[in-house]
């Protein structure tokens, strides 16, 4: 019993992120929390998103993966792609 309350709890927690740190707006955006800044920003989770006009080296696309679930804010998305650009210089 004490293995269902546990998962249970986890499961609770899990669903308290999602809606916290996601609220769906309407046209399918979505208010996100940037995980490195707390800043709040609007992701479109699409094509037509304001983070794929970024060009992303693949250093960072696997450092972004191995590190975060959730999509980073437009200045700290800039800060690493400048970081990780000149690094790859």
């Amino acid at each position: 019993m004490w293995f269902l309350n546990g998962l249970f709890e986890g499961f609770v927690n899990v669903m308290t992120i999602m809606t916290t740190d996601h609220e769906v707006k309407s046209s399918g955006e979505r208010e996100s929390i940037c995980p490195v800044c707390g800043e709040r920003f609007i992701c479109a989770h699409s094509a037509s998103c304001w983070c794929a006009s970024r060009k992303i080296p693949a250093a960072l696309s696997e450092y972004l993966a191995g590190r975060y679930d959730t999509c980073l804010c437009a200045t700290c998305l800039d800060r690493l792609i400048e970081q990780f650009s000149a690094a790859g210089s």
